[in-house]
């Protein structure tokens, strides 16, 4: 049985990966709450008992705008969070599966960012990103995988699909910006390429992408979400949809205008085909219902 502690428990990709979860694995999930809250002997001995396989860290401090006024609590979040653990992780000779972000690249290539490709955050959240990306290829990089995705959604968790939903049925116009264009990712088939992934008797340690194939803006985005919608019986109506520029939105944080991300290199170690984004958005609105988008969460 092959051990595995998930750090993460109740954000869009944790809850995917446990509802994935291959037979062959026995997993221990450890909350941030739960995380921060003990102290480095602590952990150490919950390190040692459990003795894990591998480690997946699903989280992270990601509110962008949030990060420029408080770039403290990005580097908390994403990048001492990161340091203490490769520790815990060298302890117990564990591997290591870190999740990181497109907003470690500025957005000025035209066509979808492969793992090699310059990096240049915009952002304090994507500079703390890129921060615990460095630490690892340089202090574990023979035990740690690094995977990026872009646009991660899923039936849980806070994410852009549930929110347009939301407000669609609340028959809100909406205005939505065309200039930000990147690759959406269904939480689900990212779980499952990890575990595949984990799984693997020849694993090759370092850095890849994972996204769904394609890219579209901000506002094509919302368009096929609504589109698919309707036709699943999850809308009633057709919400009135404007395509505007970022500009018309106060950010505090700049974003990269182009992110979309090339999955190519971890998609063929896998065996795995590339999936269209809408076919996979597809998927994964038959998870919801009319009744489930009244409720206040979503």
């Amino acid at each position: 049985m092959l051990r595995v502690l998930l750090l993460g428990q109740s954000g869009q990709l944790a809850n995917e990966l446990k509802l994935t979860l291959p037979a062959p694995i026995e997993l221990k999930v450890l909350s941030y709450a739960d995380y921060c809250g003990l102290s480095d002997a602590q952990l150490f001995k919950l390190f040692l008992g459990f003795s894990p396989a591998w480690v997946i860290n699903a989280m992270a401090y990601n509110q962008v705008d949030q990060a420029e006024l408080f770039p403290e609590l990005a580097m908390a979040g994403n990048f001492y969070l990161v340091q203490r653990l490769q520790k815990l992780c060298a302890s117990t000779q564990s591997k290591l599966l870190h999740i990181s972000t497109d907003y470690v690249f500025d957005g000025l290539s035209k066509t979808p960012y492969k793992e090699q490709d310059q990096t240049q955050p915009l952002n304090q959240y994507g500079k703390s990103k890129r921060a615990a990306e460095l630490w690892l290829s340089q202090e574990y990089a023979d035990s740690s995988v690094i995977i990026r995705t872009s646009w991660l959604y899923s039936f849980y968790g806070s994410n852009f699909v549930k929110t347009m939903l939301k407000l669609m049925q609340n028959k809100t116009p909406l205005k939505v910006v065309q200039d930000q264009i990147s690759s959406p990712s269904w939480a689900y088939g990212l779980a499952c390429a990890i575990w595949q992934l984990i799984l693997q008797k020849n694993i090759v340690n370092g850095l890849y992408h994972w996204a769904d194939s394609g890219s579209c803006s901000r506002y094509e985005f919302a368009l096929e979400i609504q589109a698919l919608a309707l036709d699943f019986g999850l809308l009633s109506h057709k919400a009135e949809m404007e395509a505007v520029s970022s500009e018309l939105f106060t950010s505090t944080a700049a974003r990269p205008a182009f992110s979309a991300l090339d999955s190519t290199v971890l998609r063929d170690k896998l065996s795995l085909p590339q999936v269209p984004w809408q076919q996979q958005l597809a998927q994964a609105l038959t998870l919801f219902t009319p009744v489930q988008l009244d409720k206040k969460d979503l």
